[in-house]
């Protein structure tokens, strides 16, 4: 028997080998399906519950926020109802202007690290905290809304958007809106385990409000000034991709004139007769129907509470889903 091989059987050899790598380079080439995000099975109460709390000489703000994010947690079932030991969460608060916390135009950041200090404790693998902000770039907003210190201080990482990672995806019985562009940290199962909205409540100039539903602005990619014409069938359809397990909308300031953007003391109300509170569901249309009441209109009068409600996207009728109020 020869020890070297001829030349004919090497070459077939290499042919085979070589049309073997072709072939999985080529298979490989076609990105295979990834699942979307679906709802985290989980046994938080479905119900809405709304913490009220105020700052005084002996609680600062800070402590007050943590306090009553604790206690609306547990009145909806406790945090280990929601996230289990090596999840991997996503905190998506309102970070889209360059403004201060006192403005009440993005989401107070003693909410955001409230929220994340809870899932930490928890024993989730990491929290992360992003948005697509309304700035090209975003460092300023992150910075200045007060959202990036206060959350790394708890141990949650704070990461911007990568504009290379928006995925254009096909919305189910879309009723304007056929398909759109998605951030895929967030829609994609093998992404995120749990995914959290933090909006703030505040006027908006277009769609009258903007609170849970309309938070996911900052989700999605394109041209998302065109989703303002016919903008409330819009926000529903692209709610109805987006699976959020939980929606903390916070109501401590609430923008009431000059939204989104805001920019004057004046139009903030910061009261406790009608600000001062956070609001906690797993139904954001619940959630935005109560928070359309801070405002002086029902679920009803914003349209695209109503449209989601149509959507079958939850319950406009907030007080049919349970309703408990605290006051801390």
């Amino acid at each position: 028997m020869k020890d070297n091989i001829s030349r004919r059987t090497f070459l077939k050899a290499g042919i085979a080998v070589g049309t073997g790598l072709y072939g999985l380079s080529y298979l490989s080439s076609f990105e295979r399906p990834r699942p979307l995000k679906t709802l985290k099975e989980n046994s938080l109460k479905k119900k809405l519950v709304v913490v009220h709390g105020d700052i005084d000489e002996r609680n600062d703000e800070s402590s007050v926020i943590r306090e009553m994010m604790r206690r609306g947690i547990k009145a909806i079932g406790g945090m280990e109802k929601l996230v289990s030991k090596g999840d991997n969460v996503v905190i998506k608060p309102n970070i889209a202007w360059d403004r201060r916390p006192e403005y009440a135009a993005n989401t107070n950041p003693f909410v955001v690290a409230a929220l994340a200090g809870l899932c930490i404790e928890a024993g989730v693998n990491r929290v992360k905290v992003l948005d697509h902000t309304c700035a090209e770039n975003p460092g300023p907003s992150y910075i200045n809304s007060g959202i990036e210190k206060a959350a790394r201080e708890v141990g949650a990482e704070v990461r911007f958007v990568n504009k290379r990672l928006f995925k254009d995806i096909k919305i189910p019985g879309g009723k304007v809106l056929d398909s759109w562009l998605f951030y895929e940290k967030l829609i994609y199962q093998d992404e995120v385990d749990v995914l959290i909205n933090v909006p703030i409540a505040k006027q908006h100039s277009t769609s009258r409000l903007s609170m849970a539903l309309k938070n996911t602005m900052g989700m999605i990619g394109g041209n998302r000034g065109s989703i303002h014409k016919d903008i409330h069938p819009k926000i529903a359809d692209l709610n109805r991709v987006v699976k959020i397990d939980l929606t903390v909308l916070d109501a401590f300031r609430i923008l009431k004139q000059h939204g989104p953007t805001g920019g004057r003391l004046d139009d903030v109300d910061n009261t406790f007769e009608n600000a001062r509170r956070l609001v906690i569901s797993t139904d954001p249309v619940a959630v935005d129907s109560y928070g359309a009441t801070m405002f002086g209109y029902e679920g009803k009068d914003i349209g695209f509470i109503q449209e989601s409600y149509e959507a079958g996207l939850g319950e406009i009728d907030f007080k049919l889903i349970g309703f408990e109020e605290i006051t801390v």
